[in-house]
């Protein structure tokens, strides 16, 4: 967890994490970016809530992860979600993930 953390501009998740806790990036506002695995399958609630510098969150599961309510609550209006391309209906469906469907593009 590296709630209220300035001193990161990016992260790149590790691969073996399955689980992003509640409240995990809470108030970072100075990450501009964020890679999340494939092996991801739960996004904790508030996890990137108040992230005000993410320019971009590359989310790199095929099936959309479970995510918690809030988890990037006041999201800038230029911030991209990028999703697998294949996949890009079925998150911009999924519960949660569908409040933010209008940040989301396929890569």
């Amino acid at each position: 967890v590296v709630y209220d953390c300035s001193a990161f501009s990016s992260i790149l998740i590790p691969n073996n994490v399955t689980n992003i806790g509640a409240s995990a990036f809470y108030y970072c506002y100075a990450l501009s970016s964020v890679t999340v695995p494939s092996g991801v399958t739960n996004i904790g609630a508030s996890a990137f809530c108040y992230c005000y510098g993410m320019k971009e969150y590359h989310i790199k599961p095929t099936t959309p992860p479970t995510i918690g309510t809030l988890v990037f609550a006041s999201i800038s209006s230029d911030c991209i979600i990028y999703v697998p391309s294949s996949k890009l209906t079925d998150y911009q469906g999924a519960s949660n993930w569908s409040t933010y469907s209008s940040y989301m593009q396929g890569e």
